[in-house]
């Protein structure tokens, strides 16, 4: 008997919440559900510029993917921030996720107003090792949709 692993994940758009995405964990594409399933497993910005984003649960733990790269959040690290850039007098924004070493793994900068507020609401929840570790759980099984939306 082979055991299967899954390849894809059902996950909403950070966006257009009302869209569900099957998520790709080799390669961070995405493609709409023809026909969603009740349970999601996280959340993914999709924009036409790269990088895909997503954060899901799998194996029972909290993951980032930045396209085709993954990252698995513990209690402390990676840490994920959402800064003011330098010298930008508030108009850009940098995120980046740092090892415990202080290592940047991804950085990503945007100006803000563009919508990418998913950054700094990422950020903010996974600085809670506590909302890491309950998602990372929760998330692995399915939760419902509505869930996810008003997280």
């Amino acid at each position: 008997m082979t055991v299967s692993i899954a390849t894809t994940i059902t996950v909403i758009d950070f966006r257009r919440q009302s869209l569900l995405l099957e998520w790709n964990l080799v390669n961070g594409s995405w493609t709409a559900c023809d026909v969603p399933p009740a349970l999601a497993h996280g959340v993914a910005l999709v924009r036409a510029s790269r990088p895909n984003i997503c954060i899901y649960g799998h194996g029972g733990a909290l993951h980032l993917q930045v396209d085709g790269e993954r990252f698995v959040l513990s209690e402390k690290s990676p840490r994920l921030r959402c800064t003011d850039g330098a010298a930008s007098f508030g108009f850009r924004k940098r995120f980046t996720v740092e090892s415990s070493s202080g290592d940047i793994l991804f950085k990503h900068s945007f100006w803000t107003g563009q919508g990418d507020e998913f950054f700094a609401w990422l950020a903010k929840r996974a600085a809670d090792p506590v909302w890491r570790a309950d998602c990372g759980r929760r998330w692995s099984e399915g939760v419902d949709a509505s869930v996810l939306r008003a997280g």
